[in-house]
């Protein structure tokens, strides 16, 4: 009875076996990928690729983009700070031109003053003093001849009689200033006298040019300065 169990058991497992054999046979039967489906999944692959391909050559001329626009902020931030030192270098050399030029009445002639007085309190003795007295004084004197050279409306006429009165009266103060520093057999001596020809020749042709009141103010002035000039000093 043993031998006949044995014997059965090894019957079952044999026919299991030949069905296995028999399903793998039968696999190895099924027919395999038709060449249409290889030219399809082909066809696909390779529509794949191109596609990344373009994707890829896409992205690239932004990726350069970027980074020229970043190359070139870099340059603009390095250049920023020297453009503005250049613009405030530009703006102070023009205003310094402006100051140096205006007359009385301009909005930054207080500026050309306030430097006038500074350059005055730096003179290191009275015949240094004195040139750079004379020197203001030749400049009251050609402020005055802008003044009366500027076309003024009627209604500013007084303002501007009152300005080339203000200007002579600084005039004749910084002048009778400088010569008063002027000692006799000095190097300023002979400067002090090419002031006063100079002063002459700038006063006198405005003398019809200005009012009643401005033109007494001239002649007195061209007065003392031809006294200072034949007194010999």
């Amino acid at each position: 009875m043993i031998k006949w169990g044995a014997a059965g058991s090894v019957m079952g497992r044999w026919k299991n076996s030949r069905r296995v054999a028999a399903r793998v046979a039968d696999l190895g039967a099924l027919p395999g990928p038709s060449p249409e489906f290889h030219a399809r999944l082909r066809a696909e692959l390779l529509r794949e690729h191109a596609a990344e391909r373009a994707r890829q050559a896409a992205a690239a001329p932004k990726t350069v983009r970027r980074r020229h626009r970043h190359r070139a902020s870099r340059r603009r931030s390095a250049f920023g700070p020297i453009l503005v030192f250049a613009l405030l270098m530009v703006g102070m050399f023009a205003t310094g031109v402006r100051t140096h030029h205006s007359v009385p009445g301009d909005l930054l002639y207080p500026l050309k003053r306030g430097a006038e007085s500074t350059l005055l309190s730096l003179a290191y003795d009275d015949e240094d003093l004195a040139r750079r007295e004379m020197a203001a004084a030749h400049l009251r004197a050609a402020e005055t001849a802008c003044l009366l050279d500027e076309p003024a409306p009627r209604e500013s006429a007084p303002e501007r009689r009152r300005l080339i009165a203000e200007t002579l009266d600084d005039m004749d103060t910084t002048t009778r200033a400088a010569l008063s520093h002027v000692v006799r057999d000095s190097q300023t001596t002979g400067e002090a006298r090419r002031f006063a020809r100079q002063q002459r020749t700038l006063v006198e042709p405005l003398l019809p040019k200005l009012d009643r009141t401005n033109r007494d103010k001239a002649q007195q002035y061209l007065s003392y300065i031809d006294s200072f000039a034949a007194s010999g000093q």
